[in-house]
């Protein structure tokens, strides 16, 4: 696979692949707080129970990054395999 203007390694490209998950890794974790900063304010327990479902459901994809990061990484695996992640 190449990005921009050349070849890049297997290393290179690796790690762009780590980036741009740990970034919607980032982006998962705040839509998780937006969607509970909107829960904690509303009134309406339809909606409530709508964004709680949202929010669960961006709650799985926090876990599914992060098991992927975990096995692209090996680095970030080892610091989880420390913690008894």
């Amino acid at each position: 696979m190449s990005y921009g203007n050349g070849e890049l390694s297997d290393a290179e490209e690796k790690e762009i692949d780590l980036e741009m998950l740990r970034e919607d890794l980032v982006g998962e974790l705040n839509a998780i707080n937006q969607y509970q900063a909107h829960i904690d304010t509303l009134e309406n327990e339809d909606a409530i129970r709508v964004l709680e479902h949202i929010r669960d459901d961006e709650k799985e994809h926090v876990a599914e990054l992060t098991k992927l990061i975990q096995k692209l990484d090996a680095t970030q695996a080892a610091k989880f395999k420390k913690e008894g992640l």
